[in-house]
């Protein structure tokens, strides 16, 4: 069995042994293995993932030729794309 992290430009085995001797390694398991892993493997709890939350805003696409349906202005696009002065 091997354990490895990802390091670059590669990997890097943190323990390395075989299935048979894992309850003897036991103690440098637990010192080496990430806290989620050991977690997941002796509660069988997974890690939550973080939630990752993204704003923006869409705007009307300006016609070419002037033709068609124009959308009414929502915002003022000046407003929200001055730079701030400090």
């Amino acid at each position: 069995m091997i354990v490895s992290e990802e390091e670059y430009p590669g990997w890097t085995t943190i323990y390395r042994g075989t299935v048979a001797g894992t309850g003897n390694d036991m103690r440098i398991l637990e010192e080496v293995l990430p806290i989620w892993l050991l977690e997941y493997l002796l509660t069988n709890k997974t890690p939550a993932v973080a939630v990752v939350k993204l704003s923006f805003v869409l705007l009307p696409w300006p016609a070419k030729d002037g033709e068609g349906e124009q959308l009414p202005e929502l915002l003022d696009v000046s407003v929200i794309f001055q730079p701030l002065s400090i």
